[in-house]
């Protein structure tokens, strides 16, 4: 359906993340007014290939589990043994679920047993950290919709995946918390990373403050794959003699948030002015459904094959290697120095 333009368009994490990546990619994933790219006015651009959803099922699976646990109070209904089976009953439906709702192509992707364990462990360890960090209080709730406006132009938007309020240490305050099921990855330095950005976290705690005029005290992401207590390896799979943690804490200021409040008044008036230049890039494009179908990625691709000046790499400034030598006098296969 395309968006009702009688009613304000709210800015959520997501939306602006993509239009700050690509402002054509929000346009072709979103629609906007009246444009038409393809599937009529206001409405997305249709997809060109059906992807894959396998990445999404264990993580949605997983948090849609907690997600019920929190909401419906289990804790206080169930002993600990029944709430451990009820639990993994909950997981194992919510699998299935996922898994007939989404296109999975099971060739790209571990077995669908495997991926039912990854589900169950990953509710089993999620308990473990949230009694090591005591993930409860008096108000305890998943997918508070926050929504509250930086300027009267600019309603935003935010629907954390747990947020908590404790009365006693330890984090005393309110936490806002968002799951990951996702992999740590080398990042070239002998270290790892993850696809996560910690202004997302950052962008639930300003929602946080236009809503309630206060800001949270914790902001922290709940890796599901990695619970609290169990071995930490390095990204070669080798064990480092400590124990994971299950949370990692974001640290955020008064001027993050500033911050964030003035990238969504920018994003919103370019949206406003219907300003939506594609910005092809590798890091974003390879996530986005329309890469086969745009141009401007298809022609970056091309001038990268080409090389900078349009022709092919010269042979001579290529090394045995493969890896392209800047030669800026001397002895161009001399590996630097004086």
């Amino acid at each position: 359906m395309p968006r009702d333009l009688s009613k304000p368009f709210t800015l959520y994490w997501s939306s602006l993340d993509t239009y700050e990546g690509c402002p054509q990619s929000f346009l072709w994933k979103k629609g906007w007014g009246a444009i038409d790219v393809g599937g009529g006015p206001g409405r997305k651009k249709p997809v060109p290939v059906q992807k894959s959803e396998h990445h999404a099922v264990m993580g949605t699976a997983i948090q849609a589990v907690i997600e019920r646990f929190y909401n419906d109070e289990l804790w206080k209904i169930l002993t600990p043994m029944e709430l451990r089976d009820r639990l993994l009953e909950m997981g194992k439906e919510e699998f299935r679920l996922e898994c007939a709702r989404r296109f999975i192509d099971w060739r790209l992707c571990e077995p669908r047993e495997e991926q039912e364990k990854l589900v169950l462990d990953g509710i089993l360890g999620y308990m473990k950290t949230m009694k090591a960090h005591k993930l409860l209080g008096p108000y305890a709730k998943c997918e508070v919709d926050m929504v509250g406006y930086v300027n009267k132009y600019t309603p935003i938007g935010g629907r954390a995946d747990l947020t908590i309020r404790r009365d006693t240490e330890p984090r005393k305050g309110v936490m806002i918390l968002d799951g990951k099921n996702g992999k740590r990855y080398k990042d070239g330095k002998g270290g790892w990373m993850t696809y996560t950005d910690p202004d997302q976290l950052r962008w639930y705690a300003l929602c946080f403050y236009l809503v309630y005029r206060q800001q949270p005290d914790h902001l922290g992401f709940i890796y599901y794959r990695y619970p609290y207590g169990a071995p930490c390896v390095n990204p070669d799979g080798v064990a480092t003699g400590e124990t994971e943690e299950g949370v990692v804490w974001v640290p955020f200021t008064q001027e993050d948030l500033k911050g964030l409040a003035q990238r969504a008044v920018d994003a919103r008036k370019k949206m406003d002015k219907e300003k939506f230049e594609a910005t092809p890039n590798p890091k974003t494009c390879r996530f986005c459904d329309y890469e086969t179908v745009c141009p401007q990625r298809t022609d970056q691709k091309e001038q990268n094959r080409r090389g900078p000046k349009g022709g092919k790499m010269p042979t001579e400034m290529i090394n045995s290697t493969g890896f392209t030598v800047l030669n800026f006098g001397g002895d161009p296969t001399s590996s630097g120095g004086e």
